[in-house]
């Protein structure tokens, strides 16, 4: 669907982010939160001069701290010289921010945007003066009825809170001028509403209204978009002075024909409905300029819509229009046309006489040519027909002078017309996905283009006239049949993004350092058999991907890449992990999947040399374990590695504390790090396909992270309690002649056992805890876990059958209680 936002609310948009930036007569210290950047809608064209602002900081979320500030700035209104931060930088660097007329306050703004605010501060409803009030981006679940205090309130922002109704005191705002409460769960307005009598904008956007039962007839802006309508009531034509309407994303399955009686009516959008035709009666839309009903069920446009000859654009996309009338020729100040996404096998010529046209989209339809006089739209700069029928381009496209965008992929094209030269505009060209096998003679006369698409064609051979389009920064010649990386294209200096995947190219021009500009080269699924020497020559290059070839070694000279930040090797035919990668210090993501490829079985140490690495994939492999020294890759934010056999991961791992996404799906693991638990940031798990015991298993499946994490923490407790126990039942069971010999199956140091020995101030019972203290200390690289089932085979060993057994019992019950 093409839709945008109407201007009106773009330019109340901007208003909100240029507010905070005009500059004070006398002073300008300013020091603003990145709250008070938030877009919002706010009025167009309101006044800056002689507007006080307040603004608190982004995260004070304390009622009681705001309340404390806010009462200094409401005793404020009537002393603003001891409003003290407006001269302390050091304070307003907090978060207060506060701007001073040089005269008495008549403009008086307060910012409570985005503070996580469930109440609002009933001190805010205490300022006379207070002309605006910020409250959106909060938790707020209802408004407070001391809101009807504020008489001089013009502007309110409540969009993107909780609130599910507004209080009837709303109406003692005689004043109001904006009103947004755009993203909320409103289900209705309050019946005293209507007395709103000098509210021009109205923003309803994204509730779940089912009815809009009022005319407000002061409205010129009221957006509806979002909710649950049917209908609208018949009182709506009395609202003379609207003149912008959005109603898109409701379930209208007629068009109201009250909008038809709308005589001021500018722009108009009812997108995203289910609108199979339209009134006759729209023609009484006279000044109707803007109207955009994509994403409906139209199946025809009626004559009379063409009598809308101020209409300067008509969004139509999207719907299951088969026939354009030749009445379209009256649309002659239509500058703006969409009808992609129909059912058009054919469009009228008459439509070329709207010479006005500067966009025409007409892509995703049924076209098997294009319009006779299409040459009459010489106004047109964007020519989008992709996804049609075509076999050809008429030469008179060579009239469109002042195209800069044409989009012909996924047609029939054989070729592509030499005049095509002579539109020296074009800045983007699309032609991918047709049937051209040689490279377009014309598009080497276009200098000024930057954007090139020639993906999945049949193209053999690059022509040395593309180095005459030295302005190129984006090229892509992938899915087609070249056997060589061609020099001619070396020439291209200022070539950012190059796709040469999915050809037949084996090697690579020495020249290739000569492209200073590229950044990121797309090489997949080719024939290389070695690793390109040639590219560690492009110093700037910031992602490679070379995956999908038969590539057995990576050369050292590789850490030539010194900006490379992303880079996929994968199904390659590596025998062993390519360390030589591990060089690159700059390296941010790397992607080393072997599902099509040579399985790696190891992963060195090695690795925690990229010190900069957020995204590993190392899935697909045939790995037994991870390296301890994964711990240290203290930026991972990603970490891939399902389908692998991995049986236990290190316990460094859970000194990943950055790391949000974690994938050991289909793997061998029966148990996870109670570690785990100290990865704040972590939000996305996968563990499905391991040999997982009960109940964690259970957990897991559900992918539920808080119920895993806390698991973890308890088993983690639980198991340690287990060994205390243990060591306890060991210590009360363990004779005196067997002391040594036990110590000795703890492989314990002869000194340490000797030092135990001869120290007589410690009982038989002390001597056994200290010993098993030793081996505890010698053993951290173990989970508790892991340390009860080595302790219970040390116990088999020794032969002490009872004790053994009482061990056995004790860890089997442990495990029965439920946590």
């Amino acid at each position: 669907m093409s839709h945008e936002v109407p201007k009106a609310d773009q330019e109340s948009r901007k208003m909100m982010e240029n507010e905070s930036k005009s500059d004070i007569p006398g002073k300008k210290h300013e020091y603003e939160s990145s709250a008070e950047r938030n877009a919002s809608t706010v009025p167009q064209g309101v006044p800056e001069a002689g507007v006080r602002k307040l603004t608190f900081a982004s995260d004070t979320n304390d009622t009681g701290e705001l309340n404390q500030e806010l009462s200094e700035a409401v005793n404020a209104d009537a002393r603003p010289d001891t409003l003290s931060s407006a001269e302390n930088p050091e304070s307003a660097e907090k978060g207060s921010t506060f701007l001073m007329p040089e005269e008495k306050d008549e403009n008086f703004t307060l910012r409570l945007n985005d503070k996580g605010l469930q109440d609002t501060p009933l001190l805010t409803f205490e300022s006379q003066n207070l002309k605006r009030l910020f409250l959106h981006n909060n938790e707020l679940k209802t408004l407070h009825l001391n809101v009807g205090n504020l008489t001089n309130l013009e502007i309110l922002l409540l969009e993107r809170n909780r609130l599910t109704c507004l209080p009837p005191e709303i109406s003692f705002l005689h004043k109001l001028t904006v009103l947004n409460v755009s993203h909320n769960q409103l289900l209705y307005l309050p019946k005293e509403f209507s007395k709103l009598v000098n509210l021009k904008e109205l923003f309803l956007n994204h509730n779940n209204m089912d009815e809009f039962p009022f005319a407000l007839r002061s409205l010129e802006t009221l957006e509806l978009a979002g909710n649950k309508l049917k209908t609208l009531p018949d009182a709506m034509a009395d609202m003379e002075k609207l003149k912008v309407f959005n109603i898109d994303s409701n379930h209208f399955s007629i068009f109201p024909r009250v909008l038809c009686y709308l005589p001021n009516l500018v722009k108009l959008s009812i997108c995203q409905n289910s609108i199979q035709s339209l009134p006759k009666d729209i023609k009484e839309l006279k000044k109707l300029e803007e109207f955009s009903i994509s994403n409906n069920k139209l199946i025809f446009l009626p004559v009379q819509f063409f009598q809308l000859t101020k209409l300067k654009e008509l969004r139509a996309d999207d719907n299951k229009l088969e026939f354009l009338s030749d009445k379209v020729e009256n649309l002659r100040e239509l500058r703006f046309l969409n009808l992609a996404k129909n059912l058009f096998k054919s469009l009228t010529d008459n439509l070329c006489n709207c010479t006005m046209l500067k966009h025409l989209i007409i892509h995703d339809n049924q076209l098997t040519q294009l319009p006779a006089n299409i040459h009459r739209l010489r106004n047109l700069k964007e020519f989008s027909v992709s996804r049609n029928q075509l076999d050809s381009l008429d030469e008179q496209v060579s009239y469109l002078k002042d195209l800069s965008k044409i989009e012909l992929s996924g047609n029939a094209l054989t070729h592509i017309p030499v005049e095509l030269k002579d539109c020296i505009q074009i800045t983007k060209a699309d032609l991918s996905y047709n049937k051209l096998s040689q490279f377009p003679n014309a598009l080497c006369a276009l200098f000024d283009l930057k954007y090139l698409n020639l993906s999945g064609n049949s193209i053999s051979e690059i022509i040395p006239g593309i180095s005459d389009i030295k302005d190129l920064e984006h090229l892509e010649l992938n899915k087609n049949k070249l056997s060589s990386f061609s020099a001619c294209l070396c020439s291209l200096t200022k070539l950012v993004y190059l796709d040469l995947s999915e050809n037949e190219i084996s090697n690579i021009p020495a020249v290739v350092s000569e492209m200073k500009a590229l950044r990121v080269l797309l090489l997949h699924h080719n024939k290389f058999d070695s690793f390109p020497e040639e590219l560690c020559t492009l110093k700037f290059l910031k992602a490679l991907d070379i995956s999908n070839n038969q590539i057995k070694t990576i050369p050292l000279k590789i850490s030539n890449l010194e900006a490379i930040k992303d880079l996929n090797v994968s199904d390659n035919q590596f025998a062993s992990f390519p360390s030589e990668i591990c060089h690159l210090s700059s390296l941010e993501k790397l992607t080393l999947s072997q599902m099509h490829g040579l399985k790696l079985t190891q992963i060195p140490e090695e690795l925690s040399k990229l010190v900069c690495l957020r995204e590993l994939d190392i899935s697909h492999n045939a790995l037994k374990e991870m390296p301890d020294s994964i711990g240290e890759l203290e930026y991972l934010v990603h970490l891939i590695a399902n389908n692998n056999d991995i049986s236990q991961l290190p316990k460094s791992i859970t000194s990943l504390r950055n790391l949000q996404h974690l994938d050991l799906s289909e793997n061998r693991l029966k148990s996870l790090p109670a570690g785990l638990h100290h990865l704040h940031l972590l939000k996305d798990i996968n563990f499905d396909g391991n040999f997982l015991f009960e109940p964690l298993k259970d957990l897991c499946r559900g992918k539920q992270l808080h119920p895993i994490l806390c698991y973890l923490e308890s088993a983690n407790e639980r198991d340690e309690k287990i060994l205390r126990k243990m060591i306890e039942v060991i210590a009360d069971n363990v004779a005196s002649e067997d002391f040594e010999f036990f110590c000795q199956k703890l492989q314990l140091r002869q000194a340490d056992i000797k030092s135990l020995e001869n120290t007589r101030t410690l009982k038989l019972k002390e001597k056994i805890i200290k010993a098993l203290d030793i081996w505890i200390s010698e053993n951290q690289d173990l989970t508790y876990a892991e340390m009860v089932d080595k302790l219970i085979r040390i116990l088999v060993m020794t032969g002490m059958c009872d004790l053994t057994n009482k061990v056995k019992a004790l860890k089997l019950y442990s495990q029965m209680v439920k946590f």
